[in-house]
């Protein structure tokens, strides 16, 4: 757990922000709902999922489609949620990016914020309104791992070709229309861009930025290569993503 989290008999707590409250009327939604896949009001706390995640290794290839199955739940399950008058959510650039299908997602669907075999997510601070094909398409760069190939030797990945299966896989239980498909597609190389962006911009990074690591420890330097490098690493592979996820005799 990081410093401003920790766990106690079974609870777990967070730090507040003034995203709270929306967050967690979101939660009490998803626990009436039925939805499984988040944790669950304990006092001031939240209940402690137990499970673990592959990360930084790939998912199982007979699981890493539920991973898509597990956000279209969560999608349907927020439908009908209708937040306060007053709801404020923690700035995202996912959200930022904006778009036209709003739904109220978890807004950092990483698998190192899954639960796994995919069970559920956890970390909900970025949670919110945000476009249904955005976080489809985040989902899927992270939990595919569409990264440059020698990124992939580091963490022991598969090859290419697993990987835009893997990637087919999760579009695939997550259910997405096949005349939406290639705009995912293209929204790859988007969030990868835009992730990178985001880092550069969290961390100040200005021409005078001599340090690789912040004060506490993040990489800030292999942050933003790493982003950057799956842009282009998706940019070169689009067709072979683009096979993968949209051939329809696959």
């Amino acid at each position: 757990m990081t410093g401003d989290t920790y766990v106690k008999d079974g609870v777990v707590y967070k730090e507040t922000g003034p995203w709270t409250p929306s967050i967690r009327a979101l939660l009490t939604h998803l626990e009436t709902a039925g939805f499984g896949g988040a944790p669950r009001i304990a006092g001031q706390g939240y209940t402690y999922l137990a499970g673990s995640s592959p990360h930084p290794h790939a998912w199982p290839d007979d699981v890493v489609g539920e991973v898509g199955s597990l956000l279209r739940d969560l999608h349907d399950a927020t439908s009908d949620f209708i937040p306060g008058a007053c709801a404020v959510w923690k700035r995202s650039w996912l959200r930022d990016l904006g778009g036209h299908d709003i739904v109220y997602g978890h807004g950092d669907t990483a698998p190192w914020n899954i639960v796994g075999p995919p069970l559920a997510f956890i970390d909900w601070e970025f949670a919110g309104p945000v476009d249904r094909l955005w976080e489809l398409a985040h989902t899927v760069w992270l939990n595919a791992h569409l990264v440059d190939d020698d990124v992939a030797d580091l963490q022991d990945l598969p090859d290419a070709t697993t990987r835009a299966r893997h990637a087919r896989a999760i579009v695939d239980g997550y259910g997405l229309p096949q005349d939406q498909r290639r705009d995912l597609v293209d929204r790859l190389v988007d969030v990868a861009a835009h992730s990178a962006r985001h880092e550069v911009a969290e961390h100040a990074v200005t021409p005078s930025t001599d340090e690789a690591v912040a004060a506490d420890g993040y990489p800030v330097l292999w942050a933003i290569a790493w982003r950057a490098r799956s842009a282009s690493w998706i940019a070169r592979h689009r067709p072979q993503l683009r096979r993968a996820i949209c051939d329809q005799t696959v």
